[in-house]
């Protein structure tokens, strides 16, 4: 019991609780371990960062950052994430979306499993048909590749930095630490699993506590120390 009751008072003083309204300190991350502490290398007005927001899918394209102290520009390959206004954006891997710039998804779900979203184009195949105009018969069918904007979802680990595609499979090997969410998803006919899938993760965020380790703070030197 005692040991219980100190362990909970360190948690306290050394960690805070990540809500969905948690709000980051502004500045650029190179790590999935700076981002959990709440502490940039680099505090937001230390940088200047050459960037475009689209307001509409939450996107930042980013081109360059220059560190203001130093007089040199940051490697945009170490970037792991930029926090603007409280919100973090984490980089989507350049293979995975059809960018030339880097491209910073924002977290649109902050817990012990975060969300993000992005729009890109994939090839599909889709069915096509020509119909003769005297009869309404199609004369000419078949299957051709075409480019379609889909919406990526993702999911992210807070406590590792693991990015994983959201879908029914994912999630639950990741929700394992609650067996009756896990019981509940597995349970569900597999049309309601992938239409309740966002719902399941809701859940699972609001009853699965996350921590920021450290003391919570960012950087305001821009040293990184």
């Amino acid at each position: 019991m005692i040991f219980s009751l100190w362990l909970a008072s360190s948690q306290g003083q050394d960690s805070l609780l990540l809500t969905k309204n948690f709000r980051f300190a502004d500045g650029v991350y190179l790590s999935a371990e700076q981002l959990r502490a709440n502490r940039p290398a680099y505090a937001w007005e230390a940088v200047e960062v050459l960037r475009f927001t689209n307001p509409q899918t939450s996107l930042t394209s980013v081109s360059g950052v220059f560190l203001k102290k130093e007089k040199r520009e940051l490697p945009l390959d170490s970037v792991w994430a930029v926090s603007m206004d409280g919100i973090p954006s984490v980089r989507v891997p350049h293979g995975e979306i059809n960018r030339e710039l880097p491209t910073f998804a924002a977290l649109k779900l902050r817990g012990k499993i975060c969300y993000f979203t992005y729009p890109d184009w994939r090839t599909k195949e889709v069915f096509v048909a020509a119909y003769n105009p005297l009869n309404g018969r199609p004369f000419r069918q078949g299957k051709v590749k075409r480019e379609q904007e889909v919406i990526i979802e993702k999911m992210l680990r807070f406590e590792s930095g693991e990015v994983a595609d959201f879908n029914v499979g994912n999630l639950l090997a990741w929700i394992q630490d609650d067996p009756l969410l896990v019981e509940t998803l597995t349970e569900l006919p597999p049309e309601e699993q992938q239409e309740k899938l966002f719902r399941c993760l809701l859940i699972y965020v609001d009853r699965n506590e996350a921590f920021l380790r450290g003391e919570g703070r960012g950087m305001r030197d821009g040293t990184g120390n």
